[in-house]
């Protein structure tokens, strides 16, 4: 009688294999050897670790090494600055909880209110309006998994299209950067210093760039009336 088989006989394909990241990632330092622990390339193996870093919203240090039995990986997983920052606060007495469901809310009303607010040109001409799904995306998972101030962080380190579509607008009310530069906000306080300077400078180019834009949607309808 024929019967199922659980796979093809044989050598099990390079990607089927499965990692112990739960055990990697637990922050200790690790050596891993190709043809024992991965039978990628290991400058792919090297990818496949900041590529998991990334996801977890974590750091990673790698160093190759070759010796006679081989090469390898040693590498070790640690928490980002953002998650440094959230545990002195929460040992300052700050409701780390509360303070970044806040940070989540207000996170999620700048997407809100750019899709309702702000339009974008497709490439017909037409005008349609903006909607950062990957945006939405990517705070939610953050959140969800308990890491919503490193996504924020990763988010404004480098210069996105979203930002660009909100600077024709000429929206800064509805950058993630006000946000994190909002020193009456609680969570303001979970942000790493060179996170806040990247904000700073890239809204220091803003205004430099349109000096007569309006710092919220509040003031430039206080100077039309």
């Amino acid at each position: 009688m024929a019967r199922r088989l659980a796979g093809f006989p044989g050598k099990t394909p390079r990607d089927q294999r499965r990692y112990p990241w739960e055990a990697w990632t637990d922050g200790s330092t690790w050596e891993i050897r190709q043809g024992e622990d991965y039978d990628v390339a290991t400058e792919n193996m090297r990818v496949n670790l900041h590529m998991k870093a990334s996801s977890l919203s974590l750091k990673v240090r790698t160093r190759k090494f070759e010796d006679d039995r081989g090469e390898g990986l040693v590498f070790q997983f640690y928490r980002s600055q953002e998650a440094e920052e959230s545990m002195q606060a929460a040992e300052g007495g700050l409701d780390v909880g509360e303070v970044t469901q806040l940070l989540y809310q207000d996170a999620m009303e700048i997407y809100e209110r750019a899709r309702r607010e702000v339009t974008i040109q497709r490439k017909d001409g037409r005008r349609q309006r903006y909607a950062a799904v990957r945006y939405m995306q990517a705070i939610r998972k953050g959140h969800a998994e308990g890491r919503l101030v490193e996504t924020i962080a990763r988010i404004v380190s480098r210069r996105t299209a979203g930002f660009g579509h909100l600077e024709e607008a000429q929206r800064p009310d509805l950058m993630l950067e006000t946000l994190i530069l909002d020193a009456d906000k609680p969570y303001h306080r979970l942000f790493t210093a060179s996170t806040v300077m990247n904000a700073q400078a890239r809204m220091a180019q803003y205004r430099g760039d349109h000096p007569l834009a309006s710092t919220s949607k509040d003031q430039r309808e206080a100077n039309d009336g």
